[in-house]
């Protein structure tokens, strides 16, 4: 009787271990994965300069995605990763000056990442965009802006595109980009303006 059922009870845990695991394979399955396309996307800045200038660059290399449980990109996780040595302002000079330890830090610190922990709509095509952003080996947690743009099937390789427009404020002084250069502090603000628009491409 008593092994009757230990056996029962086993069957037990066996049928809801299956059906955890079938429930778990039906929700992987039925996730969207939408990578970023850098030829297509671009990930713009701006910061101001002696405070009636300003500085705008980009930058050129970066790799990402958006994982989504619906193509309403509700319960989405991004991640984002950026190569900080291809940071472009159009003066070569800056450029390499900004690689260097008295901002950046390039060679230390190769990449500026993203990391979501919640998108929540805010209106019909407006979401709220959280995350942990890490530059220079500090993490912060920042908050952005995303603006769905729309979807369309690209007529050439007959695969789903969709374009946000992602904007919000990085303070460069927690991240202490430039704070140990004297200069920096005379002819930088402290916030840097991002500005992206990012196309992404269904897998």
């Amino acid at each position: 009787m008593k092994l009757q059922v230990i056996t029962q009870k086993r069957l037990q845990k066996t049928m809801l271990l299956f059906f955890l695991f079938f429930a778990l394979s039906i929700v992987k399955a039925q996730q969207s994965i939408w990578k970023i396309d850098p030829s297509h996307s671009k990930i713009n800045f701006g910061i101001s300069y002696f405070k009636i200038g300003e500085i705008k660059g980009n930058f050129d290399k970066y790799e990402g995605a958006f994982i989504s449980d619906n193509e309403n990109f509700e319960n989405t996780s991004v991640n984002i990763s950026i190569e900080t040595a291809s940071i472009n302002t159009n003066q070569k000079a800056r450029d390499k000056h900004l690689k260097t330890k008295d901002f950046f830090d390039a060679e230390t610190h190769p990449k500026i990442t993203f990391e979501s922990t919640s998108m929540s709509k805010v209106l019909e095509k407006e979401y709220k965009l959280k995350g942990n952003f890490t530059m220079t080996g500090i993490t912060k947690p920042i908050e952005l802006k995303a603006i769905y743009k729309g979807s369309f099937l690209h007529p050439r390789y007959k695969k789903k595109v969709a374009i946000f427009k992602i904007n919000g404020t990085i303070f460069r002084k927690d991240f202490k980009v430039g704070t140990n250069y004297p200069p920096a502090k005379l002819a930088l603000g402290n916030n840097v303006v991002l500005d992206a628009e990012i196309h992404l491409t269904k897998q």
